[in-house]
């Protein structure tokens, strides 16, 4: 028996990395996953490795708030029910303060935090109209609580998930729904291909772990399964940081590293 055994989950960005992990995690605990994503080959690949059955997806820009309730709506038919939404879409950027194109500095906004805002609503709306309660899993980042160099935006991105995390958490329990945060360190995924192939960042990033490693897409998602689950039923409000206590130490000095026109 699974321990998310006859539950239904959204997943975004599942099409790789993080995403794709906790959507194999989220099946092999017995749950069906429908997959939000820009990459429908991706989700093609995926739905080819665990059956269609189990998955299925649509192409989905989370910030569109029609597209992200199609979403909703379409996974509702496709599988019958919803319980698990892990909004872990997002991107990053890279530049000084002094000289962050505010058009960039909107875009890692828009889609790591207004896009989470607008996953974690339309889900929440179906988890009150069902009365079936649910756990909404929003991914922020160790970023939300320690500074980067040239990370102004998407620092401020996810310490602004942590927060709509508690919020939505203080709103949603009385409804039975549960809200957590996952916020990772350095986690080798084909999004953070950029950054750990500068050389010596790699490293850096190792030497302010104690554990003494970044993190792999499946540590986050055996988190983000145990949040889904019964077993994680009096938690919520709380963002995990799942960083091998590089939280303890400080974040790389990145301009040591990269510049403008080197950006990860």
């Amino acid at each position: 028996m699974g321990a998310l055994d006859g539950k239904v989950a959204i997943v975004t960005g599942g099409s790789s990395g993080i995403g794709r992990a906790t959507a194999v995690s989220f099946v092999n605990a017995g749950a069906r996953v429908y997959i939000g994503d820009l990459d429908p080959d991706g989700i093609g690949s995926l739905v080819s490795e665990l059956g269609h059955n189990y998955v299925d997806g649509m192409r989905v820009d989370i910030t569109d708030e029609t597209a992200v309730a199609r979403m909703v709506e379409t996974a509702l038919r496709r599988f019958g029910r919803l319980d698990i939404g892990f909004n872990n879409a997002g991107v990053g950027g890279f530049s000084p303060i002094q000289d962050y194109p505010a058009a960039d500095f909107r875009r890692v906004v828009d889609i790591c935090l207004t896009g989470t805002f607008l996953c974690l609503k339309h889900q929440a709306r179906q988890f009150i109209k069902a009365e079936s309660g649910g756990s909404i899993i929003n991914v922020a980042s160790l970023n939300a609580t320690q500074a980067a160099e040239g990370f102004a935006a998407y620092c401020s991105a996810k310490a602004g998930v942590a927060m709509l995390t508690k919020v939505a958490a203080l709103e949603l329990g009385p409804h039975r729904v549960r809200v957590n945060a996952i916020g990772p360190g350095l986690v080798r995924t084909p999004a953070t291909e950029g950054l750990r192939s500068v050389p010596g960042l790699e490293d850096a990033f190792v030497g302010e772990v104690p554990l003494g490693r970044v993190g792999e897409p499946q540590d986050v998602a055996a988190l983000a399964t145990f949040l889904a689950s019964d077993a994680a039923s009096l938690m919520s409000g709380q963002t995990l940081y799942l960083d091998g206590g590089a939280s303890i130490n400080r974040y790389p000095p990145l301009f040591d590293f990269l510049t403008p026109e080197t950006p990860p």
